[in-house]
């Protein structure tokens, strides 16, 4: 383990049976895949997840009340009074609602992850927190990318490289950094109490450096529905491509951005879609490539059971 770069106030919390965690999510989804959200990791444990409603949503706030979830509507009253480049980006607005619950919480760690995102242990989650190197800030998660499966089970993939990159996507994979469509950068869960601390969405931050030393869990995968179905894919396309994740930033070039609109382009109306199906797609052929190469990963995740049992039959 790198050496951390801020000292971890001892002792910590090493009883899996008083060991508390929790999530912070800014959110702007549509209610059904904010309960699926939210009833995941509650069935796996949670002690507090905290949604900020980046769209504020009364309605969804009353319909998925729960002892452990508290709503933030993040409307002009909550805005007043606070930096204007806090609200400026969808980002910062993340960022600053993750630090403001970091510097306040009473858990002994948070995630800060999207609502597209699943922390998937192999083991109980108290009992791998307590055990993470009591020296370690944060525990780094990489994300898997999930596939258009539509339904249990869920197939996910980890980044490919090389000649098995080249073997698993033929026609693009070239073009695709580890052949994701989403990004490799690590989630992280924050060991609270750290002063100074800044959450942002892949570090932490003190005095605008970024802070090392953190740990790996064994198995622990955090699963990415950046984009399991093609409608998903295409919905959040604008977005993506205007302020989001294959924007260029600084001066950077975004590669899978301008393959995206090199592939809207096209005067092939299927482009597109082709290139979804080559890189998302379930098939049993790309299956089997990727468990071949170790790139596989299958888990039931319950979704619809889950939302039953914490809020019921949801409407519509």
């Amino acid at each position: 383990m790198t050496q951390p770069t801020v000292p971890v106030p001892q002792p910590v919390q090493t009883d899996p049976d008083r060991v508390r965690w929790g999530i912070v999510s800014t959110v702007k989804a549509p209610l059904a895949q904010v309960a699926r959200f939210i009833a995941f990791h509650l069935d796996l444990g949670a002690n507090r997840i905290h949604i900020h409603l980046d769209e504020p949503d009364q309605a969804l706030a009353d319909r998925l009340s729960h002892p452990k979830v508290r709503f933030t509507q993040c409307d002009d009253a909550y805005w007043r009074g606070k930096p204007t480049r806090a609200r400026s980006t969808h980002q910062m607005r993340q960022v600053f609602n993750a630090t403001r619950m970091y510097r306040i919480t009473q858990l002994d760690w948070l995630a800060h992850i999207d609502v597209d995102e699943l922390l998937m242990p192999p083991a109980p989650f108290p009992d791998l927190l307590a055990a993470v190197d009591p020296h370690a800030p944060f525990v780094a998660v990489i994300p898997s990318e999930m596939l258009d499966t539509r339904g249990d089970p869920h197939h996910f993939k980890r980044p490919a490289h090389g000649e098995a990159k080249r073997e698993i996507y033929p026609t693009f994979g070239q073009h695709v950094p580890g052949g994701f469509i989403s990004t490799q950068s690590p989630k992280l869960i924050a060991r609270t109490g750290l002063d100074g601390i800044r959450q942002g969405i892949h570090a932490l931050r003190l005095k605008g450096r970024i802070v090392r030393g953190g740990a790996r869990i064994d198995g622990l995968e955090l699963g990415h529905a950046h984009a399991p179905d093609f409608e998903t894919f295409q919905r959040h396309m604008a977005y993506r491509l205007a302020k989001g994740s294959y924007h260029d930033r600084k001066g950077r070039l975004n590669r899978l951005g301008h393959l995206i609109r090199a592939l809207l382009d096209d005067p092939d109306p299927h482009a597109l879609r082709d290139f979804h199906r080559e890189m998302c797609a379930a098939t049993p052929e790309r299956l089997d490539l990727l468990a071949a190469h170790d790139m596989l990963i299958t888990r039931h995740l319950d979704l619809e059971v889950k939302v039953r049992r914490y809020f019921g039959k949801l409407e519509g």
